[in-house]
């Protein structure tokens, strides 16, 4: 687990997106991929997103499509940000929420 942890580190960027940015790809097809904890996103979460643990991400990953953009959303972004990496380096077309689901709720966008 460790290893994969470190090649994250070396991988490239993934594009940010603003919350208003996610929203509206959201909104157009794109998935929100939780990347918390379930305790996590049984507080709160966007409605709609789909949840994938980080931890569990390195052995489900494949059971994502590929045929739709995926943004990536943690609380406050920097988990999210390794997993998108992760994912860009499997072939997928893949964001990282900036700020995650705090910047998310300052943005007053929807939170169940």
């Amino acid at each position: 687990m460790i290893g994969w942890f470190k090649n994250l580190l070396g991988a490239s960027r993934v594009a940010r997106l603003s919350p208003e940015e996610a929203h509206q790809k959201a909104k157009a097809g794109a998935i929100i991929l939780d990347v918390r904890t379930p305790l996590e996103r049984k507080e709160e979460k966007i409605p709609g997103s789909l949840s994938l643990p980080l931890d569990r991400l390195p052995t489900e990953w494949a059971q994502l499509p590929k045929d739709k953009e995926i943004i990536c959303q943690c609380r406050s972004g920097a988990r999210s940000a390794q997993a998108a990496r992760f994912l860009a380096e499997k072939g997928y077309r893949v964001y990282n929420l900036a700020g995650g689901l705090e910047a998310w709720k300052r943005a007053k966008l929807p939170v169940k």
